[in-house]
């Protein structure tokens, strides 16, 4: 394994900040943006940032799962990687994460089938009662992108009268090729030369598709029918 050199963060991120981050003048409480159900961690984490240049950096991280931003904790201030196309990779708690158009997505697995998981979810409004005791509701009723307390106190929270659904989607990678999956069909539908033996493993193995462990299982075995 190579030694990364890991530069401090008041010099070489600071350096690059006019152009890697957008800076949100806040006096960030940390103590504020633990468990937050709109963020892929527990809680801000010391992480490494390796962009395209090379070069390495340490930064205290976590993951927006609406905006699918990194957002970036640094001098009591809450700040977001505005510039991923200059990133290589990010790691966050043992877990790798590389820049794609729209946002970051987790890499689990390489090998003849490379497997990512699209971290991400949406705002749906809890509805307002419009009489009889039906209520209506409204899906992605995304409020305008959450800037971290632009001024005052800091509230990472999603915005009362919303809720969290979950859109996470996977993402296969085949030679230069890239399709995606929520759904067994759609799975199944990317490896046609292979649906006999995959949807056997499947029904075998009561394979779930919302379940991580399940999908890093199936595409174990995937890998051993490419190899």
């Amino acid at each position: 394994m190579h030694m990364i050199h890991k530069t401090p963060l008041a010099g070489t991120i600071l350096y690059c900040t006019a152009f890697l981050l957008i800076s949100i003048s806040v006096n960030a409480q940390q103590d504020s943006a633990t468990n937050l159900p709109n963020f892929l961690f527990k809680g801000f984490t010391k992480s490494v940032i390796k962009l395209k240049s090379g070069q390495v950096n340490s930064a205290v991280l976590n993951y927006n799962i609406i905006d699918q931003e990194m957002v970036f904790l640094q001098n009591d201030g809450y700040m977001v990687l505005s510039n991923p196309q200059i990133v290589d990779t990010v790691y966050i708690a043992n877990r790798t994460f590389i820049p794609f158009k729209t946002g970051f997505y987790e890499l689990v697995m390489t090998g003849a089938v490379t497997l990512f998981i699209q971290h991400k979810s949406e705002l749906e409004s809890v509805g307002t009662t419009t009489g009889y005791g039906a209520t209506s509701q409204t899906t992605n009723a995304r409020p305008a992108r959450q800037l971290y307390g632009p001024i005052g106190s800091v509230d990472l929270s999603i915005p009362d009268g919303y809720k969290i659904v979950d859109k996470t989607e996977y993402w296969v990678k085949r030679g230069s090729e890239m399709d995606k999956f929520s759904s067994r069909r759609q799975f199944l539908k990317i490896f046609k030369d292979k649906e006999k033996e995959l949807s056997q493993f499947i029904d075998q193995n009561s394979i779930k598709f919302k379940d991580i462990n399940d999908i890093v299982k199936l595409f174990n075995y995937c890998n051993e029918l490419y190899n």
